[in-house]
């Protein structure tokens, strides 16, 4: 496996850039879901919202996987068999569900429950409530910070009706009221004559890591009608106000040898890519283990932490969306909740025998609506899906790319982001590395991700060997010299530092 972390994943660079104009703000309770006696706008050619809870995503690999589609064509509430499942699959299915979900799924389980939405409920999903914005949870005030959405605009652009459409998700979604959609912060790049880059700057207690989709298919669907000279009809009803904050109840573990940091820390990020061959291996392993490409990467960072001198007692902090009703799903806007993963790594376990620790505590949490969440500080991690879905609407093609968010709220915040082939094949990981100067520091966060991509490494090479053989034996615990001081990993396997940093 070779890093390719030497610069940034290459981003388009602009020949023009234009302000829209501005929007006029709406007060809390205007506009809404209402048809108001509009034409219907057909919906986008893939229509479907993706899963919207952990163990839904679970589910739409295991449907993917056994029917032999990419699980870019599963949706939440797709149908196992009109998407081509006969019954061979449905057994395979079922027998791979009750391995990977630990559940007790009787042989009619797929017929009264055959969308990933509902057989997750089947599986015992029970409903979580969405905690609310994460940076109302450190410290600092709602609305300061920004996150960044993209989109991509192929084809030809009206430029009008794109503005219309912009004001009319505006005004659907309660939680981006008052944000003044389409005005300040949004900018229109122009890349070639039909290919424009569409950067929406909004404060990031109004959104989370999942609302770029929904956002490009609200946006393509208005587009589609306001080209059309109509106003748009709404699939469904959205919620009306955004989730208020809660405190968390666990401290994340905090990356050893870090220092405590102010609330208004300031954050820099750094970007490596782990290749498909990579990519490939950890599904392969994630798959024979009947885990997730998450689970695996937390039993890593939870063996890397306790090497490091953090202890046996390992809590990570896991921004997971709480989407689960259709509503939510089509919403944009802080739907989603920071887990507090706990895993106990003594005993020297074998990789695989963490693992599946970490499939049981991190199945359990998925499941119950009351799972412990997360204080602000110490260690996240997130696992995303490359935004596959294109959007058709009179011409032109909307297509998200995972949004920018600031991740105040933890010391160091680990985002992968898994690409995929249009056959569904593993094609490479973005990981992007958010870190508190004060805390962590630029040298310490690179030393980090790069131990942790040996030690993952080193993990499927032999993921039979106890922990204490993946890296040549103990290290001395860290000291308040930072993480970047000590390596857990023998000198043979410690890789060069291949993240970079990421400006702004």
């Amino acid at each position: 496996m070779s890093l390719s972390g030497q610069k940034p994943p290459d981003r388009p660079v602009p020949s023009a850039r234009t302000a829209l104009t501005a929007l006029p703000a709406l007060p809390r309770g205007a506009g809404g879901s209402g048809d108001g006696g509009a034409e219907h706008a057909a919906p986008p050619a893939s229509g479907a919202e993706p899963p919207g809870t952990p163990l839904q995503e679970i589910v739409r690999d295991l449907f993917a996987e056994a029917i032999g589609v990419p699980r870019r064509t599963v949706h939440a509430d797709s149908d196992f068999f009109r998407l081509g499942g006969h019954p061979a699959a449905a057994a395979r299915l079922l027998a791979r569900a009750r391995r990977v979900l630990g559940a007790r799924l009787d042989d009619r389980a797929l017929h009264e429950a055959p969308t990933p939405a509902r057989f997750a409920a089947a599986a015992g999903e029970r409903p979580a409530a969405a905690t609310g914005p994460a940076g109302a949870l450190d410290g600092t005030p709602d609305g300061e910070g920004s996150a960044v959405l993209p989109l991509r605009l192929r084809g030809a652009l009206n430029a009008g009706a794109l503005q219309e459409a912009l004001g009319d998700v505006g005004r659907r979604h309660g939680a981006l009221r008052n944000s003044r959609l389409g005005s300040a912060g949004t900018r229109l790049r122009a890349l070639a004559a039909r290919d424009h880059l569409l950067e929406l700057t909004l404060p990031a207690d109004l959104v989370d890591l999942w609302s770029h989709t929904p956002l490009a298919a609200e946006l393509a669907l208005a587009y589609r009608a306001r080209a059309g000279g109509r106003a748009p009809r709404w699939e469904g009803p959205v919620p009306e106000s955004a989730p208020r904050a809660r405190a968390g109840d666990l401290a994340p573990t905090v990356p050893p040898g870090s220092r405590p940091a102010p609330a208004d820390a300031r954050v820099g990020r750094l970007a490596l890519d782990w290749d498909a061959g990579l990519h490939q291996r950890l599904a392969h392993l994630a798959a024979t283990q009947g885990a997730t490409l998450f689970m695996v990467v937390h039993a890593a960072l939870a063996a890397l932490l306790t090497r490091l001198g953090a202890g046996p007692a390992i809590t990570v902090a896991a921004p997971v969306p709480a989407r689960d009703s259709a509503a939510l799903r089509r919403a944009v806007g802080p739907y989603g909740r920071v887990l507090a993963l706990s895993v106990d790594t003594s005993g020297d376990p074998a990789f695989t025998a963490l693992l599946r620790r970490v499939r049981a505590a991190d199945l359990a949490a998925y499941r119950t609506g009351t799972a412990a969440l997360a204080r602000p500080g110490g260690i996240a991690l997130s696992v995303l899906a490359d935004s596959g879905e294109a959007y058709e609407a009179a011409g032109l093609t909307v297509r998200a790319a995972p949004p920018l968010l600031p991740l105040r709220a933890a010391a160091l915040g680990l985002i992968l982001t898994e690409r995929h082939t249009p056959a569904g094949a593993p094609a490479g990981i973005a990981v992007t590395a958010a870190y508190q100067y004060d805390a962590v520091g630029e040298t310490a966060a690179a030393h980090l991700t790069g131990q942790l991509t040996a030690l993952l490494e080193a993990a499927l090479d032999a993921p039979a060997a106890a922990l204490s053989r993946l890296d040549g034996g103990a290290r001395p615990p860290l000291a308040s010299a930072g993480i970047g001081e000590h390596a857990a990993l023998s000198p043979a396997r410690r890789p060069a530092p291949a993240a970079v940093p990421v400006a702004g």
